[in-house]
């Protein structure tokens, strides 16, 4: 079997929605494990970023976390892939005839989400104003800029796949327009991929939402990755969910102060302009 299509990134872009809702699909199948990084193992392992997954180095294993059916699509979402150089050749060597979904969201959204999701796991303490303002001189702060900057650059990485895979094989998703009109995004997906596109997904069932620890010790604990994987791999899911209920609680996101904002934007907005000519796409709205 080879793996049919791939969702490659952007990370906090929509991914783990898109996932369950193609999984949906009577037509797709989806691998076990989201983020299985098999393609960009190498340069995750050179780099020692510090989220500590568990990436599948085997072609053998990448193929098990797929149950093996015929007349379907199998897809997988690593968001990884989006942003390492190596990894659109890796994967078109791998199956010349794949299919490429890249989701794309606001590039200071995307950062500032994703600093949410680290400080939520305790992997950051400082507030985000504070990581800006001091400078880049250890290597851990160079992974946070680049899991919260150049993660956000896009405009290379996409052209990457362009190249690589020739516009055909892409399906570019704006995060706004898989918030505002779920279904029709959906149904262009369904489209893209060759299965029917009139089946309709639970897309009233949110994946993802924010939530956050109910105290610091709980956060400070929840930050081992040992025990993140043991929850994961030894409890079943539905317990998982209640002992996380108990834990966290479901929240309405911070709002990132307009000073930030702009300090930030000031970092995207070249690259916005170089996005928007490569996909003759209006991105104003990302620049305000």
């Amino acid at each position: 079997m080879k793996v049919d299509f791939f969702i490659v990134g952007a990370p906090k872009a929509g991914t783990t929605s898109l996932c369950h809702y193609l999984n949906e699909h009577p037509e797709i199948v989806m691998s076990r494990q989201k983020e299985t990084d098999f393609f960009s193992d190498e340069s995750l392992q050179k780099q020692g970023l510090y989220y500590g997954k568990n990436r599948v180095d085997k072609i053998e294993k990448y193929h098990n976390l797929f149950p093996t059916l015929q007349e379907k699509k199998y897809g997988e979402a690593s968001v990884s892939y989006l942003f390492y150089e190596d990894v659109p050749k890796k994967i078109k060597e791998y199956n010349s005839n794949g299919k490429i979904i890249i989701m794309l969201r606001n590039p200071v959204e995307r950062a500032f989400s994703h600093y949410l999701m680290d400080y939520r796991l305790g992997l950051i303490i400082p507030p985000l104003e504070e990581f800006f303002e001091r400078k880049l001189n250890n290597k851990k702060s160079k992974l946070f800029y680049q899991q919260y900057i150049e993660l956000g650059l896009y405009f290379e990485q996409v052209k990457r796949y362009l190249d690589t895979f020739g516009s055909e094989n892409i399906h570019i998703i704006f995060y706004q327009d898989f918030k505002n009109d779920i279904e029709e995004v959906i149904r262009k997906v369904y489209y893209f991929l060759g299965v029917d596109n009139s089946f309709k997904p639970g897309v009233e069932k949110k994946h993802n939402t924010f939530s956050r620890p109910k105290n610091n010790l709980i956060r400070i604990v929840y930050s081992f990755v040992g025990l993140r994987k043991f929850l994961k791999w030894f409890i079943p899911k539905n317990l998982v969910k209640r002992i996380k209920n108990t834990l966290f609680k479901k929240d309405e996101k911070p709002e990132l102060n307009i000073e930030l904002r702009n300090k930030m934007n000031e970092l995207f907005v070249e690259d916005i302009k170089l996005l928007e000519e490569l996909l003759s796409k209006d991105l104003s709205r990302w620049k305000k």
